[in-house]
């Protein structure tokens, strides 16, 4: 099943990338994560992402905080609130808030291979700080995620090496924002290190394409490197069902 999902990135990175601009992007983010009472998670991540070339060059600062709930032993329930600023260019910058309600579907769990579908609803509200007036739209989320063990039996393991993969489909129901692009669709691909329960790290090359217009061609592509470190805390009080991967 992975070689499939190989495959398909290869084809889809072909597929875009004679079709749009190109841009290259790098994302640094650092992610603490709090389980407790054995079905509930905490997790606080600010995050900081720039255009690497001086043309068109932009910065985000970002803030965001999510509460998991396990429903299920296949079903979480996921609230995330996100906030960002946004350089856009010299004299233009904004604000987002975008709440974000959805749940992740385990079809494979505690195995070499795992597989994940999640599904989310984001609300959106856009201010360029330039203008009075707030913005509104709202967008589906689709993402299937793949995660591999290189070294050991299931992602439990300390020591640990696994490879990511994944991909996701983002659907705006209604008003189109004047931003960086509110239709999305994301490639990524990756490798992650599990030093112990308590740390984590990702290495991930993310393909992103971008569009203003539901009906309109991808018009943008975006190489995006992504460096992030996973702190876990409160080991004692954790089982399998709260561990974070």
């Amino acid at each position: 099943m992975s070689k499939r999902i190989i495959i398909f990135f290869i084809a889809f990175s072909f597929q875009l990338n004679g079709r749009a601009q190109q841009h290259e992007q790098l994302w640094l983010d650092y992610q603490v994560d709090y389980p407790f009472a054995n079905k509930y998670l905490l997790e606080v991540a600010p995050s900081y992402q720039t255009l690497l070339s001086k043309e068109n060059k932009w910065r985000s600062l970002a803030l965001s905080t999510t509460f998991e709930y396990i429903l299920f032993t296949r079903m979480d329930l996921t609230l995330e609130v996100p906030f960002a600023y946004t350089l856009q260019k010299e004299g233009t910058s904004s604000w987002e808030i975008s709440p974000l309600l959805g749940t992740r579907l385990h079809i494979t769990q505690n195995r070499r291979i795992d597989t994940r579908l999640v599904l989310r609803y984001q609300q959106r509200y856009f201010k360029q700080i330039e203008e009075n007036d707030w913005d509104i739209s709202n967008r589906t989320r689709i993402k299937g995620e793949v995660l591999v063990c290189i070294n050991g039996p299931n992602l439990f393991t300390d020591n640990l090496w696994y490879a990511i993969l994944d991909y996701e489909e983002f659907i705006v129901l209604d008003q189109q924002l004047d931003e960086r692009y509110a239709n999305r669709r994301r490639g990524r691909i990756g490798v992650a290190y599990r030093l112990n329960y308590k740390h984590r790290f990702e290495l991930t090359y993310t393909l992103q394409s971008s569009r203003n217009e539901i009906d309109g061609d991808f018009v943008s592509n975006d190489n995006v490197i992504q460096f992030k470190y996973k702190l876990y805390l409160n080991p004692k009080r954790v089982d399998s069902a709260t561990d974070g991967n």
